[in-house]
């Protein structure tokens, strides 16, 4: 996209005003703490449960269809973050209706058969009373679950596809607890993972990672062993069993390596039915290739990728194979994504969702720029606005399970930010930063806070980009413009005013004269600021257009032709910038005051010294002028340089810089 600071290069705008973009930032902005409120619940492992680090998990799972019910042996290997763990806590239900009743039989430590408590969807054990930091545990956990009850849509369902059993499980945001015992929050991702499931020889069994092995057990159940090489969170463990058609095709990378592309369906794609099995599923290839080039390398070549059909009628993204309904092209495009901002790189918590899901829905937009133009961007931007639900906050205050996942906020407000992000550092400096993101050592593979991401932000862009950050993910709302205008002469005034909550952002204006089309780029920061604008001799402006590509989330209402009458702009105590300037031998100095007072105004040089007083008398509130001669009454000649006015009540004073040349 085009840099920060655009100019046609035709005509002369004389803009009194200037963005400094190195001080973006608000520095009586509170940090995001500010915002929470202490009514809102923020679910977070327990105290234990922050003393040790999951390396890894195997779960064996042996499935009866008959009676719907499983028998289990899960691995957990952990080490000791902090000598006072006195309890290995791992979240675990005791029943729920997608498994049952699960009961735990029996719990080994480094060996030894453990005591244990199972209660409230924890499962305790004690830890011994000498630790060391960094010390590896090994846990053996035996238990059993079912009969299931009726689907449950979380966790682990039993369900009926085309009158055929169908399996599969959901654990976002905290359901892999529901069927099997771990620390279940998307920060404590295990290094590895082994996934085993035993039965009937018919049906296939689709997971995450690398397909280790099948074995028939010739007992009319086979045993399928799939290995996760990568760290993962609990949430995106998958699995889907049916009796699939399993199909796909590959993806060869900038380094010739090539990924399988594997599809697991109800139907098959030569019926063609549905239809997107032969459309949208073959895109895949174009979208890796696309988001390889903007992203970075796909994270997980050394396994795959693909999708595997489910229960519900939407995507989720599982590490290497989303669960997949309905597969739209934004929908394929989407999940895709998230292979890299939600899977490799995890949100911290969901305080921080959006850079999953906002990610996600801002990559739909970046593949409608790919396949259908700039059009294609645009339209998928303004399918994400919608200010009557997007006045809330990004940052998720409350984050138990039923108010995370905010469609507008999350989703949508957060692929905006993306969109507003990009304008403001260029198309180039953006991408960088995207490739950046993924590449951190500290963060590829694991999670990251709004913080972590807007520290890369600034690195790449060098800017400081603290205020945006506060003002769009912490704070509240969007920008409510009024823009008012009048043309006296070459001179024309604009006058622009934030409803609600001020915010600070470079905004484009277009200006359209009968002889001219004129850019900028005003720095708006204030609830009410006033700007001139030079006209072309002999032009008139016919309109004025704020942000005309649409790259804020915003409001605006446009207001042609200022007088006492109509302009209700709230005043504030302010000077304007003069104009013209640079200026000779006369400029107008405009300035505003909210209240009656008394005011003096003089003009004094770069060391302090005065060289004439302009105004010493009782104003009231409003908009008000004044002119100044630098050559007086007697001809006298004030020298060429910079000089400084300088509005004074008894409280307050405001100054503005001119400069005068010969």
């Amino acid at each position: 996209m085009s840099p920060l600071i655009r100019n046609s290069g035709i005509f002369l705008v004389s803009v009194l005003f200037s963005i400094n973009l190195t001080a973006f930032i608000d520095e009586d902005v509170k940090c995001g703490h500010a915002y929470q409120s202490e009514l809102m619940r923020d679910v977070q492992p327990s105290t234990e449960q922050g003393k040790i680090d999951i390396a890894y998990y195997k779960l064996n799972l042996n499935m009866d269809l008959a009676t719907t019910s499983m028998v289990n042996e899960f691995n957990v290997e952990l080490i000791v973050l902090d000598t006072t763990l006195e309890t290995i806590e791992l979240d675990y239900s005791t029943d729920n209706l997608g498994v049952g009743d699960i009961t735990v039989n029996t719990v080994i430590l480094n060996g030894d058969t453990s005591s244990f408590i199972h209660t409230n969807d924890m499962l305790q054990i004690p830890a011994p009373d000498s630790l060391s930091i960094g010390e590896h545990f090994s846990i053996e956990i035996f238990s059993e679950s079912g009969p299931a009850g009726n689907r449950d849509d979380q966790g682990f369902n039993w369900d009926y596809e085309n009158g055929q059993r169908s399996i599969w499980t959901e654990s976002q945001p905290y359901n892999a607890r529901d069927w099997w015992p771990c620390v279940d929050f998307p920060r404590d991702k295990p290094d590895s993972v082994d996934i085993v499931v035993t039965i009937a020889d018919y049906l296939k069994v689709a997971s995450n990672g690398r397909l280790e092995s099948t074995v028939d057990n010739g007992d009319g159940t086979k045993t399928w062993h799939w290995h996760v090489g990568h760290p993962i969170a609990t949430y995106l463990l998958s699995l889907s069993i049916y009796d699939f058609y399993e199909w796909g095709t590959e993806y060869i990378d900038a380094n010739n390596d090539t990924l399988p592309i594997l599809f697991y369906t109800y139907s098959h794609p030569d019926t063609p039915d549905p239809y997107y099995m032969t459309t949208n599923y073959n895109l895949l290839p174009q979208m890796l290739e696309l988001f390889a080039g903007q992203f970075g390398p796909y994270p997980f070549m050394d396994e795959k990728y693909g999708h595997a059909e489910w229960g519900k009628g939407y995507g989720m993204e599982h590490q290497t194979l989303t669960s997949m309904g309905n597969p739209t092209m934004r929908r394929v495009a989407h999940e895709l994504s998230h292979m890299w901002y939600g899977d490799m790189i995890t949100c911290h918590s969901y305080h921080h969702i959006w850079l999953n899901e906002g990610f996600a829905r801002y990559a739909e937009a970046l593949w409608e720029e790919a396949y259908n133009g700039l059009a294609g961007y645009r339209q998928k931007m303004a399918d994400s606005k919608d200010l009557s639900d997007q006045a809330g906050s990004i940052y998720v205050e409350d984050t138990s399970e039923d108010e995370i996942f905010d469609w507008d906020l999350s989703y949508c407000k957060g692929a905006w930010v993306l969109h507003m992000l990009r304008h403001i550092v260029g198309d180039d400096t953006f991408f960088e930063i995207l490739q950046t993101y993924s590449d951190d050592p500290q963060l590829k593979y694991a999670s990251a806070t709004t913080e972590q991401f807007q520290m890369v932000c600034e690195e790449v862009s060098g800017l400081d980009l603290n205020n945006f950050f506060q003002q769009w993910i912490y704070g509240p709302g969007y920008p409510r413009y009024r823009n008012y205008r009048a043309q006296t002469g070459e001179n024309l005034l604009m006058q622009v005013v934030q409803q609600g909550t001020t915010f600070d952002m470079p905004v484009d204006f277009r200006i359209t004269t009968t002889g001219s089309v004129i850019d900028t780029v005003l720095r708006i920061h204030e609830s009410f600021m006033t700007f001139n604008f030079q006209i072309p001799p002999g032009e008139i402006v016919t309109d004025l257009v704020m942000d005309p590509d649409e790259w804020i989330l915003r409001n605006t209402e446009y207001v042609v032709g200022i007088d006492d009458n109509e302009f209700e702009a709230p005043l504030v105590f302010s000077l304007e910038p003069n104009y013209p300037n640079p200026f000779n031998p006369t400029t107008t100095i405009p300035y505003n005051l909210d209240e009656s007072s008394v005011i003096r105004m003089s003009i004094v040089d770069i060391n302090g010294k005065e060289i004439v007083e302009l105004l010493n008398t009782n104003h009231g509130a409003g908009r008000h002028e004044v002119s100044w001669n630098s050559i007086d009454d007697q001809g006298k000649t004030v020298e060429a340089g910079v000089y400084f006015c300088r509005l004074e009540t008894i409280e307050r004073t405001a100054i503005q810089k001119l400069l005068l040349v010969k």
